[in-house]
């Protein structure tokens, strides 16, 4: 079904375009990233720093919180947290429903994210001493495990130097 085009020489808001284009819903979930980013001003310091938005569908509000206290906290405060976050969001949040979990959210640019390590490649040389080290206590049927011992060795001793 084709939506109404707005006249040529009428000008109108950006939001109600997109209103037009998005599919049913969409508006919700593209409030979720705002959302996030202000938090911290909508629950309070304290629950800002141990909750976070997860998910907004049908007006309410998914929000995951560290620990169960936390958790306890923001329900307690739930219609009032309601109000502003509808108010930052400018659609309608109508109540707040919050689970225990992870509160950081999975990827975004400035927030909250857990890095992942950086991947240890030891050298083709190191291995190949560590495995002339290593050698005559294997069979010769278990080279291979001790040329995997040998990098296991090697990688240990790069990521942990002092030990």
């Amino acid at each position: 079904m084709r939506k109404k085009r707005l006249d040529k020489g009428t000008p109108g808001p950006v939001a109600a375009i997109l209103r037009m284009a998005l599919p049913k819903g969409a508006e919700e979930k593209l409030a979720v990233p705002g959302l996030r980013k202000e938090w911290e001003s909508i629950a309070g310091p304290v629950l800002g720093k141990k909750t976070m938005p997860d998910d907004l569908e049908k007006g309410v509000l998914l929000v995951k919180a560290e620990t169960s206290s936390s958790a306890k906290a923001l329900s307690m405060r739930a219609a009032s947290v309601a109000r502003a976050a509808s108010k930052t969001a400018g659609i309608p949040v109508s109540s707040i429903r919050v689970v225990v979990g992870r509160a950081a959210p999975e990827t975004s640019a400035g927030m909250r994210t857990r890095r992942k390590p950086a991947r240890i490649i030891p050298a083709k040389e190191d291995v190949e001493q560590a495995f002339a080290g290593i050698k005559e206590k294997f069979s010769p049927e278990k080279e291979q495990v001790a040329k995997r011992l040998a990098s296991l060795m090697i990688v240990y001793r790069m990521r942990f130097p002092d030990k």
